[in-house]
């Protein structure tokens, strides 16, 4: 036998044990599951409803300005909070670019105390800096009517909750989809009788690190 041809077969002997681990490899890799995409985090909020400051001509009333912990695109919609009537209502949709102080101040012509509220600048704490957006009213928060009772805040801002967000009988519940918080709210009155800041925060259960969002509502 010529030692070509043994070498010849040993070649082919070794190829062919290399294109069955390379298939077996192949096949394996395909066994395994693909991971699932990571959920989506769920975003709470605060919004206010603001005005124009006084003198400025046309005055503008009922204009409702979001507070989120992080960006979001026109579109985007969130319901609110109504503490008083224990309920969520939708919805407020994102309708402008993220505003800064100026186009606060120079588009829409806030006083420098609202603009204040919307950096949550009057919070010791200050859980995060905002993201603010103007939002407009659509669906059932469009023409919504909130209980007119002592101490209410709810018409002037407060919680904002993803679209789908339910609100347990009691009030002391946030449901969304699979996701159940517990939630707090404590108002803080402000120094010199200034206003008031409201603290929400919601506990994911059975257990979770708690989200705080804080809305302060000063005087002027």
């Amino acid at each position: 036998m010529r030692s070509g041809s043994f070498r010849g077969r040993q070649n082919a002997v070794k190829a062919t044990v290399v294109l069955s681990l390379l298939c077996m490899a192949v096949a394996a890799m395909a066994a395994e599951p693909t991971p699932a995409p990571a959920a989506e985090a769920l975003v709470f909020g605060g919004w206010r409803n603001l005005q124009t400051e006084a003198g400025y001509q046309p005055a503008q009333r009922n204009l409702a300005f979001a507070m989120l912990p992080q960006a979001a695109t026109r579109g985007d919609r969130f319901a609110i909070l109504d503490r008083e009537g224990k309920r969520t209502v939708c919805c407020l949709q994102v309708a402008s670019e993220s505003l800064g102080v100026a186009a606060l101040r120079e588009q829409y012509h806030l006083p420098q105390a609202g603009v204040t509220d919307l950096s949550n600048g009057r919070s010791p704490a200050r859980p995060y800096l905002p993201h603010v957006y103007a939002m407009q009213r659509v669906d059932e928060l469009a023409d919504y009517g909130f209980a007119d009772v002592a101490g209410a805040y709810s018409d002037l801002g407060g919680l904002l909750l993803p679209d789908a967000a339910a609100l347990a009988a009691d009030g002391t519940e946030v449901r969304v989809g699979e996701g159940h918080y517990r939630l707090q709210f404590h108002r803080q009155p402000l120094a010199d009788d200034d206003g008031a800041l409201d603290r929400y925060t919601l506990q994911v259960l059975p257990a979770g690190d708690p989200v705080v969002v804080e809305v302060p509502f000063g005087t002027y």
